[in-house]
């Protein structure tokens, strides 16, 4: 049966925690990696809400965006209206776990689904960097006969991605020579008789996020009992990962254009705005979800002509006046695309590992904010 484990592995090659802002606590928030599960349900947050859904539903693990517990707990009692929602997850014996800025700075994420919705053509770029991946070079020896299937695994955990072009690897023949002692437990040959086996070299880049999964990969796949492999630094980046994103519509649009479109595809009845210059045409667009405000200078570096986040305040509002820069304030529950994307990804992740499990998307959340 599958457990949470199971499914935490596959969401962090997604989104490797390393992508996290050091403030954000993601991960387990409450129950066991070794928990069976039958149903997830996907949802922006932890609230009343969302807990009596996944008890209705008979959920046991739920798998929000924006973790549960941002701040350490004094106590946990039920004399406190949020610490209580906790003490009643528990008793229903349902898990949670959380993936929040590592998900809105990686490739595919939060930051590139809201860019998608508002029609960036794609791809986008990076509005704050956090992270910059390097490209390394795996060389590893191999029995000829398990040469190919070694090369294919490396390949399905990433390796080998070199710009549009997949499964990049090149091999080499050569003779392995060893000796086994008295404690080895050797795949071929015998203790304490020296050895030569026909071998293959195989050489493939990857990105340095997925050194953790590759090293994984081999000792779980390969024939040997230590497997002889080297990593290299080779000096060149791969690909930027961060908050936010910044590009280019189609076409130019005015303000009303963007407004009509921002609250057409998130479902909005009002959002907040600015306009510097009522005759600019908008072309360049960044945007942020959730509360971006600290980043609008790096939108205005980015030569962008308008930008889309939330949360932002009547002093923030100010300087982005002064400094030129039209702005949306869609709200921060915009992000509530997390919902239908991850259940999307997930339900494919399903079908590919053979988890069957059923995974739903929480139907009970709403804006917190109401416009009267």
């Amino acid at each position: 049966m599958t457990t949470i484990r199971d499914i935490t592995n596959r969401i962090e090659t997604f989104a490797p925690n390393h992508l996290a802002e050091d403030w954000d606590p993601i991960g387990l928030s409450f129950g066991s990696y070794d928990k069976k599960i039958k149903k997830i349900l996907v949802a922006l947050d932890f609230d009343k809400n969302t807990l009596k859904e996944a008890q209705d539903k008979k959920v046991d693990f739920i798998f929000t965006h924006h973790p549960a517990i941002f701040k350490s707990l004094p106590t946990l009692n039920e004399h406190d209206s949020r610490r209580k929602e906790y003490i009643d997850l528990i008793r229903s014996d349902i898990a949670l776990y959380s993936a929040h800025t590592n998900v809105d700075s990686t490739v595919g994420g939060m930051n590139d689904w809201l860019a998608g919705a508002i029609g960036l053509e794609q791809p986008s770029e990076v509005l704050a960097t956090s992270y910059q991946s390097e490209l390394k070079l795996l060389v590893l020896y191999t029995p000829l006969d398990d040469a190919k299937s070694i090369r294919e695994t490396l390949h399905q955990a990433g390796a080998g991605q070199v710009g549009d072009y997949r499964n990049v690897s090149y091999t080499s023949n050569g003779i392995g020579h060893f000796t086994p002692e008295n404690d080895a437990d050797p795949t071929i040959g015998e203790q304490n008789r020296a050895e030569e086996v026909e071998e293959e070299r195989v050489e493939v880049l990857f990105p340095s996020y997925l050194q953790s999964k590759i090293m994984e990969v081999i000792y779980k796949n390969h024939p040997y009992e230590e497997p002889v492999f080297h990593i290299f630094d080779i000096g060149k980046t791969d690909m930027e990962f961060g908050i936010g994103r910044v590009g280019n519509l189609k076409e130019p649009k005015t303000l009303d254009e963007m407004i009509s479109k921002v609250k057409d595809v998130f479902n909005l009845s009002h959002v907040r705005t600015a306009n510097t210059s009522v005759d600019q045409a908008i072309q360049r667009v960044a945007i942020v979800g959730g509360s971006g405000e600290s980043y609008y200078k790096q939108a205005l570096n980015k030569q962008a002509d308008l930008y889309i986040t939330g949360d932002i305040s009547y002093h923030g509002a100010q300087d982005m006046i002064r400094d030129g820069l039209p702005f949306i304030d869609a709200g921060h529950f915009i992000e509530n695309i997390f919902t239908e994307k991850m259940t999307a990804l997930l339900n494919e992740w399903n079908e590919e590992e053979g988890w069957d499990i059923e995974i739903i998307s929480a139907t009970s959340q709403e804006d917190v904010f109401k416009f009267n």
